[in-house]
């Protein structure tokens, strides 16, 4: 054997046996020692902000806000805001007149004592003591066929509008779609109107009551 071989099967020879020596003196090493309750408590009371990078610290000032803090007023905010709304619900008889409306109008949303639609003008037959008046143009079964009309008339220059409502008859409701210029403050302007559009338009208007 060479002299550079020996060295090398001494060099190996020397270093398992100084992992054979320590090796298990760092796996039976002993745990950590264990740090009473108060040790703990004083750590996690500890106010000192640590730098993520170098480790230094700062001690937090004492005036710092906890953000918990600003939620938890927000919500009494929060709560102060429904209780008086609640209230204002309760002191303005809301309650009494949804349930009114409920008795007025149908699940579809039309007006149960005349059948138009909810929030749309009420045609009506004119009245002794009525103020304001239309003049019904035409009646349609199909919605498109009254939207035509509409807006020929728009396109002519006059507040022309539509009214939907549900004729009922022998227990069946069909919804119809009604064309009509209004409103109108004189019954006389509404009669002479109505014969203009009779004319030009082909129909056979009247003059009815409009109301909201």
């Amino acid at each position: 054997m060479n002299e550079v071989t020996r060295y090398r099967v001494i060099g190996s020879v020397f270093l398992v046996a100084m992992a054979a020596i320590f090796l298990p003196m760092v796996f039976d090493s002993p745990a950590p020692p264990f740090k009473p309750v108060a040790a703990v408590q004083e750590i996690a009371a500890d106010t000192t902000l640590r730098d993520p990078v170098t480790g230094a610290g700062q001690t937090a000032s004492p005036d710092a806000v906890d953000p918990r803090d600003d939620v938890d007023e927000m919500i009494a905010e929060m709560r102060q805001e429904q209780t008086a709304l609640n209230q204002a619900f309760d002191d303005s008889n809301m309650q009494d007149q949804i349930q009114q409306m409920r008795d007025q109008v149908d699940a579809d949303g039309y007006w149960i004592d005349n059948g138009t639609r909810f929030g749309e003008p009420i045609l009506t037959p004119i009245r002794a003591d009525t103020a304001t008046f239309a003049v019904q143009l035409a009646t349609f079964d199909e919605q498109s066929n009254a939207r035509k009309l509409r807006e020929q008339v728009r396109s002519d220059g006059d507040e022309a509008f539509m009214s939907q409502y549900k004729h009922r008859s022998l227990g069946s409701e069909k919804v119809r779609y009604r064309v009509a210029v209004g409103p109108m403050l004189s019954h006389t302007l509404a009669k002479d109107k109505r014969a203009s559009y009779s004319e030009k338009y082909g129909v056979e208007a009247i003059v009815v009551a409009m109301s909201q």
